[in-house]
């Protein structure tokens, strides 16, 4: 039970640096222009030259995809385009709205194009033909095909030494980060040793038991906030730290205020401006804080290491 109340009370310190009022449900999320995902048995489908684009409300993605990630043989011939797999045969004329399916035809509102020299084909139509289920998540702007089983963090990260990271945890905040939180381990309250680096192409992810779609950049009336979709339940949502040479470490708690719904998903903000910077560390500047300026993220939660993230978005 004490170990329950002191990680409580290290959560709560740090999520005072927001406002902390009830949250409201929201009936209609807030849109913000993210880049669009795609992901494939829920790892993130990497498109190196021609990313995923958006026409007629439907997503189209480069007809290498089809070949590369579902497994498909495709030929492009003649401006049609062709893609067959265990019997079935797929034709695609390239600005036409009309296809066919083993030879069935069949009306599109969407249809493939061609454009910067890159062959887009619709992204729902051809999966569900080759057999893939498909879900659009508009609260994350992810296209989920195939199965939706989000790996841990423990999964897809590796553990690396901690001591390269150290000069960045100064600051009345950073001792109790660097200690193990998870009161259910035998290390509860000991230095934490190791990190686990995120990057951007690593979500989504389970931390902690939560599955977590995404984190970004967003802004709202010129403030800057995270914004994360996650399917947490609790009071106080995620909360971050910012890391950057020769400035304390910076919490970042949740606005409850601003929280969003949709289905099980929730969205959440974290500002990144807080006047608890000029109280805490006597930042008289703190509405000068940008994101870009961080070096690292970290994200506090359970584990068996510090949880950095890569600046993204810089």
């Amino acid at each position: 039970m004490i170990r329950k109340l002191w990680i409580g009370g290290m959560v709560l310190a740090l999520s005072l640096v927001s406002v902390a009022v009830a949250a409201a449900e929201q009936a209609t999320p807030r849109q913000f222009d993210l880049p669009i995902k795609v992901l494939y048995n829920a790892r993130q489908v990497v498109f190196p030259d021609a990313l995923p684009k958006i026409e007629n409300n439907r997503v189209l993605v480069p007809i290498r995809f089809v070949a590369e990630t579902l497994g498909a043989e495709v030929d492009y011939a003649n401006k049609l385009v062709t893609i067959r797999q265990e019997g079935k045969v797929i034709e695609l004329p390239i600005g036409s709205n009309v296809t066919k399916v083993n030879g069935q035809p069949i009306t599109l509102d969407t249809k493939a194009v061609v454009e910067k020299g890159r062959t887009y084909v619709p992204l729902r139509f051809v999966s569900e033909a080759l057999g893939q289920t498909v879900e659009w998540d508009s609260l994350s702007r992810y296209v989920w095909i195939g199965h939706k089983n989000v790996p841990t963090l423990e999964e897809v990260t590796e553990k690396v030494d901690i001591e390269p990271y150290l000069h960045y945890f100064t600051g009345k905040r950073a001792a109790s980060v660097l200690e193990n939180g998870d009161y259910n381990s035998p290390d509860f309250l000991k230095p934490l040793t190791t990190a686990r680096i995120i990057k951007e192409t690593d979500w989504p992810l389970v931390i902690a038991g939560t599955p977590i779609a995404r984190v970004d950049r967003v802004v709202i009336d010129g403030k800057e906030y995270f914004r994360t979709v996650s399917t947490q339940k609790g009071l106080f949502g995620l909360s971050f730290y910012l890391l950057q040479t020769g400035q304390p470490l910076k919490p970042r708690g949740e606005n409850t205020s601003m929280r969003e719904y949709v289905s099980e998903w929730r969205a959440f903000y974290n500002p990144v401006i807080n006047s608890f910077d000029e109280i805490d560390f006597g930042i008289k500047d703190y509405k000068n804080v940008k994101l870009k300026d961080a070096e690292y993220i970290g994200v506090l939660s359970r584990s068996d290491s510090v949880i950095l993230m890569e600046n993204y978005f810089k």
